[in-house]
């Protein structure tokens, strides 16, 4: 799985993570939030979440990140950034 930090800087892909990262940090939901049914075990598992968003992304990249309330503030984790395919076995498509 690509990071975001590894991303080429020169590229839209970068822009628009980069673009998302601002807009969580200002309290803006982007993207579309996945219904309960949606969400791959994987992520509840794992990160014990279950507000999840999904983001589409040029490239058909997809982001796929949660909301979570520490200590009464809202608060964003980026969970994955990966490509079309990946995102398919991900969620079982």
């Amino acid at each position: 799985m690509p990071s975001y930090v590894n991303l080429n800087k020169n590229t839209a892909l970068y822009r628009k993570v980069k673009e998302t990262i601002d807009d969580l940090k200002k309290n803006k939901i982007v993207g579309f939030r996945l219904k309960q049914g949606q969400i791959p075990q994987y992520y509840v598992k794992k990160h014990d979440i279950n507000a999840v968003y999904k983001l589409d992304l040029p490239g058909y990249w997809r982001l796929i990140y949660g909301i979570l309330v520490i200590h009464g503030e809202r608060k964003a984790l980026l969970m994955e950034l990966f490509d079309h395919d990946k995102y398919n076995k991900r969620f079982g498509y």
